[in-house]
């Protein structure tokens, strides 16, 4: 049998206290189809794990879990049961069956009702999966498959290999990673957000004051409000940032290649350290300061201090192109 890893593991209960809290057990086989129901707390942390298919999760006003759906032809085994304040949803492949690791393979298609306040944790192999209105955090890990999360908030961490990620109307703390994948995040609130993919467009609107992006390819487009820290870093992605920087607020930026264009407000006040070490183009349209080179040598600078230098402004490129403008 094969089972995914979920970064907040249950703890093995002792036998006396498994029987003094399991409140509802269901188990259910391949192709068959799911409606069952367990009461629970208006807050329960939901632990699900998920190997093919679709998951389709929603909030409902009543302190009850419920799962609808039906099993693929690949499930050996569905759990559903309750631990304590935990819900355990759980279900289990023939690993020997063949073609289940393709999503072309008919998996699960589950539909869960959770109450809006929950804690949920969801892992799966090769599925979708949509989440609509838990306001108590999500914590999301597929392989193979795409991830779209709708108002939601708390704390978000969503991670794919392999797929699409879209968070729209999201709050609080925000991590989100893929590696061959587009991520669309809207959010707002002032917590952190970190963004990251491997291969991929990233279209991020925030108004968080700290927000850190990664990229090795892909384009990034940043609409930010006012901002304390900003880290973007690429190999050979392209940067479009729009942003204003707060007083004593501090941008740091790096790409091998590829282009980065920073529009800030009006009369930002920072200081600027600007680098291009290898034949890199530096374009100034924020001030008249001009751009320095060696007599000998690739490299230019370009360093000057704007309407008082509050903030920092600390940007470099290998070889690729520096642009600064004001919005």
């Amino acid at each position: 049998m094969l089972f995914t890893t979920v970064k907040r593991p249950i703890r093995v209960l002792s036998n006396t206290l498994i029987t003094s809290t399991l409140l509802l057990s269901a188990s259910a086989y391949s192709g068959e189809k799911i409606d069952k129901t367990l009461d629970t707390s208006s807050s329960p942390k939901i632990d699900i794990q998920h190997v093919n298919g679709q998951a389709d999760i929603r909030v409902w006003d009543k302190p009850q879990v419920k799962v609808t759906g039906e099993l693929g032809d690949s499930t050996e085994e569905f759990t559903f049961e309750q631990q304590g304040d935990v819900v355990v949803i759980h279900v289990e492949v023939e690993r020997a069956k063949k073609g289940w690791w393709g999503k072309d393979n008919e998996g699960d298609e589950l539909v869960i009702y959770v109450p809006a306040n929950s804690d949920v944790d969801y892992s799966a192999v090769n599925a979708d999966v949509r989440l609509d209105g838990v306001r108590n955090g999500v914590d999301i890990d597929v392989v193979n498959g795409d991830v779209s999360l709708n108002n939601v908030a708390q704390h978000i961490d969503v991670e794919s290999v392999n797929g699409d990620l879209s968070l729209t109307s999201v709050e609080g703390r925000v991590n989100a990673e893929t590696v061959n994948g587009e991520i669309a995040l809207q959010h707002k609130g002032k917590e952190a957000i970190s963004v990251a993919s491997v291969n991929g467009r990233m279209k991020v609107e925030t108004t968080s004051a700290d927000v850190s992006v990664e990229s090795v390819n892909g384009r990034i487009e940043l609409a930010l409000s006012h901002i304390d820290m900003l880290r973007v870093t690429t190999v050979n992605g392209r940067i479009d940032a729009n942003l204003v920087l707060n007083e004593n607020g501090t941008v740091k930026a790096s790409s091998v290649g590829g282009a980065m264009d920073f529009n800030f407000q009006k009369d930002v006040s920072a200081q600027f350290d600007i680098e291009a070490h290898a034949g890199g183009d530096i374009i100034n349209k924020l001030s008249k300061d001009e751009v320095k080179e060696p007599k000998y040598g690739p490299s230019s600078w370009l360093r000057f201090t704007n309407n008082g230098g509050r903030g920092n402004v600390d940007i470099s490129t290998v070889h690729g192109r520096i642009a600064l403008d004001q919005k």
